[in-house]
């Protein structure tokens, strides 16, 4: 009986051990990325990320479908008018309307 037991607990133990060697690589490894990473985004004069979370994906997702129709509607105006004029008008009309636009196709507000 005792050795049955010698032998789980020797089992339990060498588990236990391969999963905190698991542990500590994975952990050197992101270490390691976390470094490297920050070493670019200084020599490039770059702020570092803040973590992620869901509504920082929903504005960018808001703002990837908004400057979407914004590209849909300059490249008919490109195609539709050769003024240059008009195309920049366009042009500074969106980012002047940018705002406006989020507020109103993305309602941010609270529900209640």
């Amino acid at each position: 009986m005792s050795r049955e037991r010698a032998r789980r607990r020797a089992e339990r133990e060498a588990a236990a051990d391969a999963a905190r060697h698991r542990a500590q690589d994975r952990a050197r490894r992101d270490r390691g990325r976390r470094d490297r990473r920050l070493r670019v985004t200084r020599a490039l004069g770059l702020r570092s990320r803040r973590p992620p979370s869901a509504l920082r994906r929903r504005r960018r997702r808001q703002d990837a479908v908004l400057l979407g129709l914004l590209v849909l509607l300059h490249a008919v105006i490109w195609l539709a008018t050769g003024s240059w004029a008009w195309r920049l008008t366009a042009v500074a009309l969106s980012a002047m309307a940018w705002p406006v636009l989020t507020t109103l196709l993305f309602d941010r507000r609270p529900t209640g």
